[in-house]
């Protein structure tokens, strides 16, 4: 008889989230703007690029900081930032990948 339990030792030690086309692409657009224009975008302006409400951004962008792709900054208006080391990290993604969930967050 198979046992189904679900023990401690069972849980992976290490959780992913999943980038999909959207993510990926509103990703690159915040990538594209912050760099066209020298400051971030809003969810609000994110919104309107892609007929989402700022709920659905939001929650993209939260999954995109746990990645590590993104930084939150202060700001409570445009509080989305993109470094060197993100950038370059973010032209060599591959989306519909699993990418953990960084430890140390920024």
């Amino acid at each position: 008889m198979l046992n189904n339990t679900f023990n401690q030792e069972d849980k992976p030690t290490e959780q992913y989230i999943y980038l999909s086309k959207i993510k990926f692409d509103v990703l690159r657009h915040i990538l594209a703007f912050s760099l066209a224009k020298q400051y971030s975008p809003t969810f609000a302006e994110v919104a309107r690029r892609f007929r989402f409400s700022r709920a659905r951004v939001g929650k993209i962008v939260s999954e995109l900081f746990l990645m590590g792709f993104i930084t939150k900054g202060k700001s409570a208006h445009r509080n989305i930032r993109i470094d060197d080391y993100q950038r370059e990290v973010i032209e060599q993604l591959q989306f519909n990948r699993e990418y953990p969930v960084k430890a140390t967050i920024n």
